[in-house]
């Protein structure tokens, strides 16, 4: 079944509203002058009585007040046969007049209908600039400027991380088959031959199955509930334990300050998960002999983590795009110490997901401070 256009429905529903009023308006109209008549004719049939008495006594006066009485009920037939025949061709002139001054107030919007019609995935960067309605439909065209440039954005992001994410498969898979190549190319290949390729694919194989945990990490960020009660003195220390053989190869000293001894409403698992993140990146990019010092205080309705470490640090460029996935600030040094990019970007989603805030702040001439904001 086809549907009507708005102009079509919009129309029927004035022709609607048009009948109605039409109705009501010739039906008073119709009552009253059939009031009227009736009285006219009640005043002229109390005159006929009066002239056909003065007839018996000589006079011709009640033929005509007969005729007078005709002529009234006729006029009143008249009247209501108008009044009909008035009231159709004002609805029939109605209509036709709503359709065609509906189609002018509706032209903008057939004009902004074409425009979005002629956007597509491939050429989202276009923008309906040209468009001066003046009125509600011109703020519905900058909301839908605003919503292209949300889905550019958008867009953009998929592509980059989709590219980012094949880059970072391509790598450890170019490393597998370049062993396997370089172990074909030996006609008698030794036992240490073997056992280097077998530590390459298992090196590689891991760094895989990392990354992978992390894009389904990032893919599951919707479903989670906020159910536990975590202390997070006691969750900050077995992230630090867990992180021992790294802190000791590069001897960090590591501290914790408990100001808040409440416990918060999270999601234990992916919480640990995003603080984990920050505080195995203050270790890793730490410098040998180094700190890493975490606070913990209670504010107004929040409670603040401050992790602060004196490593390489950020630049105040990079921090705009540390939290976007696959993003490093020292490619390099990121190579050495594995990873792939993802850890800033899960653990700022988990946070919000919270309800929470994470930036970073000034350490001085090194190191970086992240800080960490969840509501109480």
């Amino acid at each position: 079944m086809k549907i009507l256009s708005l102009r079509m429905r919009l129309t029927l529903v004035t022709v609607v509203i048009i009948i109605i009023l039409a109705f009501i308006l010739t039906g008073s109209s119709i009552y009253n002058a059939s009031s009227i008549f009736k009285a006219a004719q009640s005043s002229d049939s109390s005159s006929t009585i009066y002239n056909v008495n003065s007839a018996n006594e000589g006079g011709y006066a009640g033929e005509y007040t007969d005729q007078d009485t005709i002529t009234i009920a006729q006029a009143s037939e008249e009247f209501n046969d108008q009044s009909i025949m008035l009231m159709c061709a004002v609805i029939v002139l109605g209509g036709f007049f709503t359709y065609f001054a509906l189609g002018y107030a509706l032209r903008p919007v057939h004009q902004l209908s074409q425009k979005i019609s002629s956007i597509t995935e491939n050429n989202l960067n276009v923008r309906i600039d040209d468009f001066q309605a003046g009125d509600e439909i011109n703020r519905l065209a900058d909301s839908f400027n605003m919503l292209l440039s949300r889905l550019e954005k958008a867009f953009h992001m998929q592509k980059s991380f989709a590219s980012a994410a094949a880059h970072e498969l391509k790598t450890p898979l170019a490393a597998i088959k370049t062993s396997l190549d370089v172990l074909r190319l030996e006609e008698n290949p030794s036992s240490e031959e073997y056992a280097w390729a077998v530590q390459v694919a298992e090196k590689q194989t891991g760094r895989m199955i990392k990354l992978v945990n992390d894009l389904f990490t990032m893919s599951m960020q919707h479903d989670y509930g906020f159910e536990d009660s975590v202390d997070l003195n006691l969750m900050l220390q077995d992230i630090l334990w867990d992180l021992q053989p790294q802190i000791e190869e590069k001897q960090l000293t590591t501290s914790i300050t408990d100001k808040f001894q409440r416990l918060l409403p999270a999601n234990s698992a992916m919480l640990y998960r995003a603080l984990a993140n920050l505080v195995e990146n203050a270790v890793k990019y730490n410098v040998k002999g180094g700190s890493v010092e975490i606070c913990l205080a209670a504010e107004e309705r929040h409670v603040s983590i401050r992790i602060a470490d004196s490593g390489i640090g950020i630049s105040q460029q990079q921090r705009e795009r540390i939290f976007e996935p696959f993003y490093r600030a020292d490619t390099s040094r990121s190579r050495k110490t594995g990873g792939a990019g993802l850890g800033l970007a899960i653990a700022k989603d988990t946070i919000e997901r919270h309800g929470g805030q994470i930036g970073i702040e000034s350490n001085g001439n090194q190191g970086t401070v992240f800080v960490v904001r969840l509501p109480i």
